[in-house]
């Protein structure tokens, strides 16, 4: 009895998959020197009204450092950020919107909060990182005046991702990723007060999405 329990036992390591270590990935978001960034993003952004900028909340499932996974030396590994994805992400947009011009204010009218709903890396012939946002713009007493997604994909090939590359790659996805979504029509129409009237949900309870405000 005792031998058959060993020999199940020698099957099930010998068939269980080998993982190699995880790899931590140090995201810190590093800004641009301004006379870099787009004129005509930083123009859009002066024309918005102040804005208190809630911290990011996290809906993705298995963990908020958890990035995705990648090869290394031919064994499947777990690639982890030593930060919260969704602290990482908030950082990262504070930083730009400053940078860019935007105004942040503890008294604003307005309320921007942001939601990480795809935040992944994935390895096959190449490589594709991908993330993906819900926003929401609201008003002092917390009705929503815009609702919108946006993400960025980027894709490559033959190279092989290490630890150190892992951060610029990330970084430049977000910066493309919210300056394009600081540059839609709609949002920047209600935002800078152009448009009016502009309350899509009667109830936004429902809709609220935790975190701080700066």
């Amino acid at each position: 009895m005792k031998r058959s329990i060993l020999a199940a036992l020698a099957l099930q390591l010998m068939s269980a998959p080998v993982l190699a270590d995880d790899l931590a990935v140090e995201l810190r978001f590093e800004s641009r020197p301004a006379e870099q960034q787009s004129q005509n993003l930083a123009n859009t952004l002066k024309s918005l009204r102040p804005v208190r900028i809630q911290a990011f909340s996290d809906s993705r499932g298995g963990g908020d450092t958890l990035l995705g996974e990648i090869k290394v030396n031919g064994l499947p590994c777990k690639v982890l950020s030593r930060t919260a994805v969704a602290v990482y992400a908030t950082d990262a947009f504070r930083k730009l919107f400053g940078e860019w011009g935007g105004s942040v204010s503890p008294d604003a009218p307005l309320v921007l909060s942001g939601e990480v709903t795809h935040f992944s890396l994935e390895e096959g012939d190449g490589y594709q990182a991908r993330i993906g946002f819900h926003f929401l713009l609201k008003d002092g007493e917390g009705r929503v005046l815009w609702d919108g997604h946006s993400s960025g994909v980027v894709r490559g090939t033959g190279r092989t991702l290490t630890a150190d590359l892992l951060p610029p790659l990330f970084n430049n996805l977000l910066r493309e990723t919210y300056a394009e979504l600081l540059e839609d029509d709609k949002l920047v129409g209600i935002w800078s007060g152009r448009v009016q009237n502009t309350y899509i949900i009667k109830d936004s309870a429902a809709l609220s999405l935790p975190g701080r405000e700066s």
